[in-house]
Parts: C-alpha cells; sequence; structure tokens
C-alpha cells in the first residue's frame, strides 16, 4: 500500500473516530481540538524522552487533522492551503535560528 493511499485510510478512520467519540461537527467546531493541539503541542516540546515525544508529536497530528475536519475541510483542503502557505513561507525572509527557539519570518 503507498504512503498516500495508507495516510487517506488514516484521516478518514480518524474522522470516524472523532465523530463517534466527540459528536458530529455540526455539534463541535475546531476551536475544542485547537485549544487541545496547544496543550499537547506544550507536552510535546516538553517531553524529555524521545520515544514519549514521538507519541506526542502523533497527538498533535490527530487534533490538525480533527480541527480541520471540524472546519469543514477536507484532505484535499488541508493539502491545498499547506500548499499555498508553502509557496508564501519559501517567499518570506527569516530570521536565523538559535538553538530550539522559534524562527519568525522577518516583519515589515
Amino acid at each position: 500500500m503507498s504512503v498516500a493511499i495508507d495516510f487517506l485510510n488514516f484521516t478518514e478512520a480518524c474522522r470516524q473516530w472523532s465523530e463517534s467519540t466527540f459528536g458530529p461537527r455540526e455539534m463541535r467546531g475546531p476551536v475544542g481540538p485547537l485549544k487541545h493541539l496547544e496543550k499537547e503541542a506544550r507536552e510535546a516540546y516538553t517531553e524529555p524522552d524521545p520515544e514519549k515525544q514521538r507519541e506526542e508529536i502523533a497527538d498533535t497530528m490527530f487534533l490538525v487533522l480533527d480541527a480541520a475536519w471540524r472546519a469543514g475541510m477536507t484532505l484535499a483542503d488541508l493539502t491545498a492551503e499547506c500548499n499555498k502557505k508553502l509557496v508564501k513561507n519559501k517567499s518570506r525572509t527569516w530570521g536565523a535560528p538559535t538553538g530550539d527557539e522559534p524562527v519568525e519570518h522577518v516583519r515589515g
């Protein structure tokens, strides 16, 4: 099975699980998963054990996919938005990396 088909099946399984566990998107929008994403991202970057950190990073993926679905986005929509954002990011000027601190684009 290709990685693309595997990921497509994975995202559909996540959507079905989320809908059956947390309710349909008509009842619950993307805000809850995005708030939860903030918490899981913090857990991921503060986790000292590399194996546990990988699990926390995986948690962030579940929440990104759930927030996108609850915002009415298909996987194709999300991919298109990511591609547009990549083009935008490539056109920006970025600050110099300083260790593991965030690197922001230069604001005009």
